[in-house]
């Protein structure tokens, strides 16, 4: 009895040590993985302050200046060429008059010019 016992025990440490071994492994693994992951991150995130960089030292207002004079041949307009009024727009075609200037504002959210015409619908009323 004694030497079944001893046997069953042998077999059940060689059985644990096995899935212990196998488990250290699978941890080795998805460690080597988050590794992995994190020096892509890194990369990305070097990547993206390089491109980062560069954008602003493209989209510099003097760089754009100079690129645009040394490449389109535009040069800042001149006080003379600036006209305070858009109704007189040279080269404009004979009777053709420029609309009201409707200036930068929007409509509100959900506001069209068809609501204000359009009676609104009283809760509890159905057509």
């Amino acid at each position: 009895m004694r030497r079944l016992f001893t046997i069953l025990a042998a077999i059940t440490a060689v059985i644990a040590g096995a899935a212990v071994l196998q488990l250290k492994l699978a941890v080795q693994e998805k460690a080597d993985e988050v590794k992995a992951i994190a020096a892509r991150i890194h990369q990305d995130r070097e990547a993206i302050r390089v491109l980062e960089a560069e954008w602003a030292y493209v989209t510099n207002p003097r760089s754009l200046q100079d690129k645009s004079v040394r490449f389109l041949a535009l040069m800042p307009p001149k006080a003379e060429q600036i006209l305070e009024d858009p109704t007189v727009i040279p080269f404009r075609p004979r009777g053709v008059e420029a609309g009201e200037d409707p200036g930068v504002l929007l409509p509100a959210r959900g506001e069209n010019k068809d609501d204000k015409t359009k009676p609104k619908k009283e809760k509890g009323t159905s057509l």
